[in-house]
């Protein structure tokens, strides 16, 4: 398994733990450097857009003072939603990997 990938599922198990939403975790790559990183926060937020991607594009967007994330990586443990493969795509994100 990627190491990238490895994360995503260990911030999935994490959030099993707290409850805060589903059991999904993401991580925005680029150059080999974790940029951001989120699990699925729908119930402790009452937001139904804080998936795990949606939460790991919004870091990785306010770490680099950027909307763009060309040449970044979406790590993710599920298939990502239409919303969060929408988000992905506006951010110009152009390589996604996800598990089962």
């Amino acid at each position: 398994m990627n190491k990238y990938m490895k994360f995503a599922k260990e911030l999935s198990d994490e959030n099993l733990k707290t409850n805060a939403g589903g059991p999904f975790g993401a991580c925005i790559v680029k150059d080999g450097k974790i940029l951001g990183k989120g699990s699925n926060n729908v119930l402790s937020n009452n937001d139904p857009t804080a998936h795990a991607e949606i939460v790991a594009i919004r870091e990785a967007c306010q770490n680099l003072n950027s909307y763009d994330l060309s040449g970044c990586e979406l790590y993710s443990t599920c298939y990502p939603c239409p919303m969060c493969l929408s988000a992905t795509i506006w951010a110009s994100i152009k390589k996604v990997y996800y598990g089962n």
